[in-house]
Order: C-alpha cells, then structure tokens, then sequence
C-alpha cells in the first residue's frame, strides 16, 4: 500500500471531521429523549460554523458532495439563531413605567468583587439577582448603596443566591422548586404603583442523569409559579441551559414567558471568552405584558459567566 500524499491526508481528516459533525446532529436531533443528547443540542452556533468551515476546505479538496452535506448542515444549524433574530410583537403599548433588571453569576471562588461591583456602579439596576453568592460576596453586597431592599441567602457551594432591589419587597419567599435542598427566591417587587412578580433561579448543572432532572423539576415548578402569580412577571437567573433545549421551550411555554434575547444576534454568557465552549445561559424571561428595550451582556467580572443586563417596560394598563 503506498502512502497517502498531504492532500489526501487532509481529505480524510476533513471527511472524518464531517462524519463527526454528522453524529453531533443526530444526537442533537434526539435530545428530546433527554440527558445525554441534550447535551449536544446547545453548540449550535459552533456547529454551523464548523460545517461552514468543513464546506469550504471540502470544495478546495474537490469533495462537491461532502461540501453539499456540510453546507446543509449549516444552514440547519444557523436556523434556530436566524429565527431567534426575528424579534416577538410587542404588546400594543408599552408605554408602562421602565425598569432594569440584572442577572450575574459572579462565582462562588471569585475573590476579586471589584470588576463586578464597578459595573454595576456604572449600570445601576433596579433589580439585581446574584447566583454562587458567598458569605465574603454577602458581605460585600449588604453595603451597597442604592438597593435598600434585599435578600441574601449565601452558601459554601455554588449555589448561593440572593436579590437586591431598589424597590420595596413584598411577600419574599425561598423556595427549594427541585426538592434538594437549593434556594430559589420568588416575590414581588411595587413599582411605581405596579407589581411586578419575579422569580431568581439557579439550576443544577446537567452534566450527571440526576443533576438533568433535577433542573427540569426546578423549572417545571417554577413555571407553575409563574403562571399561577399572573400579572407581569420576569424569571431571571442561571438555568444551565440554552435556548435550544426542549427543556427550555417547555419552560417558557409552561409559565407563559418569552426570551428577551428574541431579537437579538448570540450573545453567549458562560465560557464567552472561549468560543468553542460559549453558550448562553444566563437568562431573562418576561412575561407578555412586559415589553423589552433593550438586553446586552457585560463584560468579564472574574468568573466563568458573564452578566446580563435588560431594560424593560411595563405595557400601558388597559384604559379605563
């Protein structure tokens, strides 16, 4: 058998690459079954761009059929965040009070509380939840200025959480949505004379069977908690999940929320700053009466996330 030359190295390896991509596909296709498919249902916009790439170094190699198959594995994959560019109607007025909600994980082993507490500073919030919140972010946190109202509930592990808000706090409430022990918090907050319901979460990170279930139990309570609240209402916080999850389509159906990303172009929150593995997962959800102005994503705050960041608005109260 003689060798291969460099181009047909270069044509197996690259065949080899499709075939890989192929497979992601299928198990992406089949994350409806759940965990571990729908693990590979979140890298979409990774795998439009590989195939995109495989595409071009296919047609170089003279491969036209394998460049077909790569071509329309991107577009399959660029679909979903074309379509999410399509931004929902907004209700027929939106000429509510505004307000500015934040969500930021800000990592339980991050020491170094500076870059976030100055981003804040220079987007003040209405609103802030805080995920992985430590007794030293506790500390921090309880003497900032500007947000007279707060709940913090701080632990040793990632899952510490608290709210602070500029806002009186009514009817402030830990719920454990999974049954393990984890706190949610869920309240409302008076807003120039309108309540505005909101529930602050952090999931468990599905990378285990049990961990991925329980998640979805977190979010299945949570979205009856939603919608049993009625009224404008936002959820907000990190799910440890994409938009491209089924488990995040029936979250959002659930509890009657939409994406307030909708609209916008990927905008990745966790690992953004290595694009192999960036995804968004950091998430706010707003309800139909509450329209959105605008959403952007923070910069670098010391931890694997970054912060979200939305200005939103109540839609007009019915006449009369």
């Amino acid at each position: 058998m003689e060798p291969m030359d460099g181009s047909h190295t270069v044509r197996a390896l690259t065949l080899l690459a499709l075939g890989g991509l192929c497979a992601a596909t299928a198990f992406a296709l089949a994350a409806p079954l759940g965990w571990p498919f729908e693990l590979f249902a979140h890298f979409r916009a990774q795998y439009a761009a590989a195939a995109l790439l495989l595409a071009a170094l296919l047609v170089l190699l003279r491969s036209p059929r394998a460049a077909a198959v790569a071509i329309v594995l991107a577009v399959f994959h660029a679909l979903p965040a074309l379509q999410r560019t399509a931004a929902d109607e907004p209700p027929s007025a939106c000429g509510g009070a505004a307000f500015t909600v934040v969500t930021a994980n800000v990592h339980y082993g991050n020491r170094d509380m500076r870059p976030f507490l100055d981003w804040l500073g220079a987007h003040p919030a209405d609103l802030v939840v805080v995920q992985e919140l430590t007794d030293s972010w506790a500390r921090e946190l309880s003497g900032l200025q500007g947000y007279p109202h707060r709940e913090l509930v701080p632990r040793a592990d990632p899952y510490g959480i608290g709210v602070l808000s500029r806002w009186p706090i009514g009817s402030l409430e830990r719920r454990d949505l999974a049954g393990d022990g984890l706190p949610s918090l869920a309240g409302r907050a008076d807003v120039e004379g309108r309540t505005l319901r909101f529930v602050a979460l952090h999931t468990r990170w599905p990378v285990l069977p049990d961990l991925a279930r329980a998640r979805d139990r977190s979010l299945e309570a949570a979205a009856v908690l939603v919608r049993s609240q009625g009224g404008p209402a936002v959820a907000l916080g990190d799910l440890n999940l994409t938009a491209y999850s089924p488990a995040f389509a029936r979250f959002v159906g659930e509890a009657g929320l939409r994406d307030a990303t909708n609209g916008a172009w990927w905008q990745p929150t966790w690992m953004a700053g290595f694009w192999p593995l960036a995804l968004r997962i950091d998430h706010v959800l707003v309800s139909r009466d509450v329209c959105v102005e605008r959403v952007e994503v923070g910069p670098e705050i010391g931890s694997d996330h970054r912060p979200v960041i939305a200005r939103l608005r109540f839609a007009a109260p019915p006449a009369g």
